[in-house]
C-alpha cells in the first residue's frame, strides 16, 4: 500500500491543478495545506479558467483579499467523501460561507460538478471540480 502524501503533494503529482496551486503559493498557503488538517478541497481543474480572460486572472492573483476569498470558499473542514457529500445538504466553507450540495445526478458542489472525487491524502481529502467556485 502506497503512503498517502498531503494536499499539496497529491495536487501536485495529479497535475490537474496549476492555477490552484499557483494562488496557494502566491497567498503563502503551501505550508498550512501540507501540514494542518483535515481539510476537504473542491479544486478546480484547469479547464474551469479557461473561459476566464486572462487579465482578469492576472488581477484575480494581484488583489490577495480577492485571491484568498475565493481559495477559502473552495475548502472546507474536515474530511469528507463523496459517500459522505451525498448526504448533506450544505458544508460551511473556512470562508464562513455555506456551499450546496445536492446528489442528484453526480454531486454538485454550488454549480460545480465534481468529476473526480475521493482524492484521498493524509490530511484531507481532494475532489477535482469542473467549474471555479464564487462566493
Amino acid at each position: 500500500m502506497t503512503e498517502l502524501k498531503n494536499l499539496i503533494a497529491t495536487a501536485r503529482e495529479k497535475g490537474s491543478f496549476p492555477t490552484l496551486l499557483q494562488a496557494a503559493e502566491k497567498l503563502g498557503l503551501i505550508g498550512k495545506y501540507s501540514n494542518e488538517g483535515p481539510f476537504t478541497i473542491f479544486a478546480p481543474v484547469e479547464s474551469a479558467f479557461e473561459p476566464i480572460p486572462d487579465e482578469v486572472i492576472d488581477e484575480s492573483f494581484d488583489d490577495h483579499g480577492y485571491l484568498l476569498g475565493i481559495i477559502n470558499y473552495h475548502i472546507v473542514e474536515g474530511k469528507y467523501s463523496t459517500s459522505d457529500l451525498a448526504s448533506l445538504s450544505e458544508l460551511e466553507t473556512i470562508s464562513g460561507n455555506k456551499l450546496k450540495i445536492n446528489a442528484k445526478d453526480g454531486i454538485k458542489v454550488d454549480t460545480a460538478r465534481i468529476i473526480n472525487g475521493d482524492i484521498e491524502c493524509s490530511n484531507g481529502m481532494i475532489h477535482a471540480i469542473d467549474e471555479i467556485l464564487v462566493p
